[in-house]
């Protein structure tokens, strides 16, 4: 019954208030972006709306107290906890539809990828080094580390940042010492069973949408986006459960990515369709805001899964206020640590490596995507098309970025002799070269580290992004590469 009671409670949690938050959260985007596109402002609304968030809540602790903030902290929490435990699968449609690029010769390939991995470990050292030397010089490191050792010593974070199909968290109501010694234990069998259903509830909701809603719909009238949303998503659950021996290198985003393209790929020739025509329907355009934008006009387009992992992935970025807020002290305390790295970082990115890639034979476009190379994908999309760089060429930089911080970045900034406790490189390091995916990682293994991560690349990302809305900067950044 206990179990029973729990079920019941998650699911009204994640199937009632989760989408009601993140429908609040996406009509305040969108009200922010219909100003931006009112006065042309080429700047993500999701970054706005996060720095927005996070100034709101500390104003809140100024004029309300920490007390009725925390209350609304915990509301907020409901839908944007949420969103940022998902968040890598959001993540998954720039990989899902890397077969629409243009097409590209081997020999540009295997430049792109040397400047790519020189470029990724020479970024890398320049933000640790950077960040590190500055704290020596200004004498907050040795300050830094007697707070990370009360933070190792905290174990349970303010934020509901675990994992959403964690086992230990589908059985916690049935552990055995939590169960009065008056009250008969469950039978084993029964107890067995409502593990395995609690910890396997969201993987049966969507084999469900998979077969009785995806299947039929898409064979019938031809529309995907259920399919591919269950096929998506299931993908990422499979991923999610490979070994953490492998896991280290076959990263989910990846994984889950490759499974997709391939069953939807097998689905679509089943129905005599070809992988460039279920690849559009994977992605048609319809946004939220599109949508939103033209709901008064006739229009039959409809969104595909990866709109809808789109639309989410805005609401995620806005859900990153609420680590940064909650260590808001060790953002005022590292603030010069964090400003330096990027605004240095983020001018050598424009001026390097588009003259670079062109110099060695890559072409004017994919020269320019390089420039955006480590920016959140939110934020790379509009710099690229400032500069009028390939766009496909820009998100594929930027997910790889992440992945790599994800993937090797503890292991590159160990090789850097960065010590583990040092929260505030490691954070400004892969905030700076791998965005939002290394900070979905950092928020589960060092939550103060994504704290400075978010501040990053936020702040990283609306430096390119001011820079190339410049026209003279822009037309300078272009000159470099002769256009």
């Amino acid at each position: 019954m206990q179990a029973a009671n729990k079920n019941s409670s998650k699911l009204v949690r994640a199937w009632f208030y989760v989408p009601l938050g993140i429908t609040i959260i996406l009509a305040v985007n969108f009200g922010v972006d219909s100003i931006f596109y009112k006065f042309n402002v080429s700047f993500p609304a999701s970054v706005t709306c996060m720095v927005l968030l996070f100034f709101a809540l500390i104003a809140s602790e100024s004029l309300l107290g920490t007390h009725k903030t925390r209350k609304l902290v915990n509301i907020i929490d409901v839908p944007a906890g949420w969103s940022l435990r998902w968040m890598g699968i959001f993540f998954t449609p720039s990989f899902v539809l890397l077969p629409l690029s243009p097409p590209i010769g081997i020999f540009e390939v295997m430049i792109i990828i040397a400047i790519f991995v020189i470029g990724f470990f020479i970024m890398m050292a320049m933000a640790a080094w950077i960040t590190r030397s500055l704290q020596l010089a200004l004498g907050v490191s040795r300050r830094s580390r007697s707070q990370r050792a009360e933070e190792l010593g905290r174990q349970t974070p303010d934020l509901s940042t675990g994992d959403l199909n964690s086992p230990v968290n589908a059985v916690e109501a049935l552990n055995p010492t939590t169960v009065l010694t008056q009250i008969p234990l469950p039978p084993p069998k029964a107890e067995l069973w409502a593990a395995r259903i609690s910890a396997n509830l969201d993987v049966a909701i969507f084999v469900g949408l998979f077969a009785f809603i995806g299947i039929p719909l898409y064979y019938s009238t031809g529309y995907a986006m259920p399919l591919h949303l269950a096929v998506n998503v299931l993908a990422w659950f499979g991923a999610l459960s490979v070994t953490p021996k492998w896991k280290e290198y076959l990263h989910p985003v990846l994984v889950s990515s490759l499974a997709t393209v391939l069953v939807i790929w097998a689905l679509a020739e089943i129905r005599g369709d070809s992988l460039t025509t279920t690849l559009h329907a994977y992605r048609t355009g319809a946004k939220y805001i599109q949508l939103w934008r033209n709901a008064t006009s006739k229009q039959d387009l409809l969104p595909g899964a990866g709109d809808v992992f789109g639309t989410l992935l805005d609401a995620s970025i806005v859900a990153l206020a609420l680590p940064m807020f909650q260590y808001r002290r060790e953002l005022r305390t590292h603030f010069i640590s964090i400003v330096i790295p990027n605004v240095a970082i983020s001018v050598g990115s424009l001026l390097a490596y588009p003259p670079l890639c062109y110099a060695c034979g890559i072409s004017a476009a994919r020269s320019l995507a390089f420039a955006s190379r480590s920016l959140t994908l939110a934020l790379a999309v509009p710099a690229t098309v400032n500069l009028g760089g390939d766009v496909n060429t820009a998100a594929a930089l930027a997910i790889i970025s992440g992945i790599l911080g994800a993937v090797l970045g503890a292991r590159i900034l160990r090789w850097l002799r960065v010590p583990d406790d040092d929260y505030v490189t490691r954070g400004v390091t892969l905030g700076v070269n791998s965005s939002a995916i290394a900070t979905s990682v950092l928020l589960r293994t060092d939550p103060r580290a994504a704290a400075l991560s978010s501040l990053s690349m936020s702040l990283f990302g609306t430096i390119t992004v001011l820079f190339t809305s410049i026209p003279p900067a822009a037309a300078f950044v272009r000159g470099l590469v002769g256009l």
